[in-house]
């Protein structure tokens, strides 16, 4: 089986949420991942687990020679990974290992622990695996973690030259529009909670999030940059958008879903999106036990502070006690937050439908 294939698998199990902890993912991803990189996995004097450094333990040091560690991988839980930079690149820095990988299965990201700056500014590159096609996933792994390149010295070379470069802005700067779709789509909580801040400050009037969160979406893949610079300084203040590219926001008013949902080919009724959104929770989790599990992993299941669907009332609400009544049972003890835009909402039933293994749009049908 190739890295690309392997890669392929992964990439649909992290969908499924197949792998909840760290061991999961240091068993099921990363030794799997280094094996296809010619790593003797059996080895433990090459593939040196819980090395112990002067800070702590290392999940794992990739040793060459044997026993003498040249980089440091270090797992961490869904969602978890960037929590750990601090202490990752401190168990390298003294114990002298140049490179550092930091993962949770579906991100990867690449440190050199001995250059200059801030945790972020030593990170050569990102690696997520939802984000890049497994040929492009595939042919990163090899450049930083392919046992030849690392053992000739050529991994290392190569990360410190693409650091250096002077590409790795414009890379990101070539990415905004693409990503702001995504934010925009998703119907991201912090982009639209700017949005009502600053309409209610104009006009004293807060606008449902709703509006706003489908006001974004409206907006589409248009990047703000190409309005800058296609349109002249007067032409921006004196010719107003296309109304079919720009939806109006309306501040008042509570707008209805109500409809038909399909999941599986059984037609149901609901009132409003959350009735949709819950449905099709409690009866994907109906025929599988683990099935919330999974989807609370999911990164579209987690926003920057929160969860929306966790066990506590306070996972979901950690810092808004007044909210944490805004939320609906789910079996085996499960909640679901409430409290969200719809797009979110939306967002919510397309990983749920991932999870279960059916596709959106086909085995579950929803029209809001």
């Amino acid at each position: 089986m190739s890295l690309e294939t392997t890669l392929t698998d992964i990439t649909a199990r992290l969908r499924q949420g197949r792998f909840p902890n760290e061991q999961a993912i240091s068993q099921g991803i990363v030794l799997r991942v280094l094996q296809e990189l010619d790593w003797d996995t059996w080895d433990t004097n090459i593939v040196w687990p819980e090395y112990q450094t002067g800070e702590g333990r290392a999940d794992f040091g990739l040793c060459h020679p044997p026993s003498k560690p040249a980089i440091f991988i270090e797992v961490k839980q869904p969602g978890k990974a960037e929590d750990a930079v601090r202490q990752a690149l401190e168990y390298a820095f003294h114990t002298g290992v140049p490179f550092v990988v930091l993962t949770d299965g579906k991100t990867w990201s690449f440190y050199l622990p001995a250059e200059q700056g801030s945790y972020e500014d030593r990170r050569v590159h990102k690696l997520d695996l939802f984000e890049r096609p497994s040929v492009e996933a595939a042919a990163m792994l090899d450049r930083y973690l392919a046992r030849t390149r690392v053992e000739s010295g050529e991994a290392l070379e190569i990360s410190r030259k693409e650091y250096r470069s002077r590409n790795r802005k414009s890379q990101a700067r070539a990415a905004i529009p693409e990503v702001w779709r995504e934010l925009i789509e998703k119907g991201d909580e912090l982009l639209v909670d700017l949005l009502a801040s600053a309409v209610e400050s104009k006009t004293g009037v807060r606008p449902d999030d709703d509006d706003v969160a489908e006001y974004l979406a409206g907006l589409g893949g248009r990047p703000i940059v190409e309005e800058r610079v296609s349109r002249s300084p007067s032409a921006r203040i004196s010719s107003p958008p296309p109304p079919d590219r720009y939806p109006p926001l309306r501040s008042t008013g509570e707008t209805t879903r109500s409809g038909r949902l399909v999941l599986r080919g059984k037609s149901q009724p609901y009132g409003n999106a959350k009735e949709a959104m819950v449905i099709v929770l409690r009866e994907l989790a109906k025929a599988d036990a683990g099935f919330l599990e999974r989807c609370s992993q999911h990164p579209s299941a987690q926003g920057r502070k929160r969860r929306y669907i966790a066990r506590t009332a306070e996972e979901l609400y950690p810092d808004r006690p007044d909210l944490r009544e805004h939320q609906e049972a789910l079996p085996g003890g499960w909640l679901v937050a409430t409290n969200l835009n719809n797009v979110l909402k939306k967002t919510i039933v397309r990983l749920a439908s991932e999870v279960a293994g059916l596709e959106f749009g086909k085995d579950v049908i929803v029209d809001f």
